[in-house]
């Protein structure tokens, strides 16, 4: 249970740093909430974030992702998009300390970098466009309408 909180811990600390804006926002501050699922080849990404940089302007906006789907603020217009989420897996010949500690895991993404710290995904946020569905691939390609353009 402790280590499903580290991996929430995480992508919290992610959205929190794109989320800052948000504080004292009113509901006539221009933002969209906007949702959709994420998946990664078919399945669920079933815990992390999503954060939204403006391209021409506009407010940082995210909101996190649970069970494959998500809820995030955007500011209208078109957004780079990035995708985060993790995993737990067990580090390989661990140190006596760290078994000593319980360090035995370590959190590594499962979204390719094309994804996020590379993000090649654009989508463009209006009143009439705010259900986005990220269908990803290991393999790294840009689902048919989000790439950069």
């Amino acid at each position: 249970m402790y280590k499903k909180h580290l991996i929430s811990l995480s992508n919290f600390v992610v959205l929190l740093a794109s989320l800052s804006f948000l504080a004292g926002c009113s509901a006539s501050d221009g933002m969209i909430t906007i949702s959709g699922s994420v998946t990664l080849d078919g399945e669920p990404v079933q815990d992390g974030s999503i954060s939204l940089m403006p391209i021409n302007g506009g407010s940082m906006g995210g909101g996190l992702i649970e069970n494959g789907h998500y809820t995030a603020k955007s500011s209208p217009g078109e957004m780079a998009v990035q995708i985060h989420a993790h995993k737990m897996v067990p580090k390989k010949n661990p140190t006596r300390e760290e078994v000593e500690r319980g360090l035995t895991e370590d959190s590594v993404s499962i979204i390719p970098a094309v994804y996020n710290r590379q993000s090649e995904l654009r989508i463009t946020v209006a009143p009439d466009q705010k259900n986005f569905e990220f269908q990803l691939t290991k393999d790294g390609k840009i689902p048919e309408g989000m790439a950069k353009m």
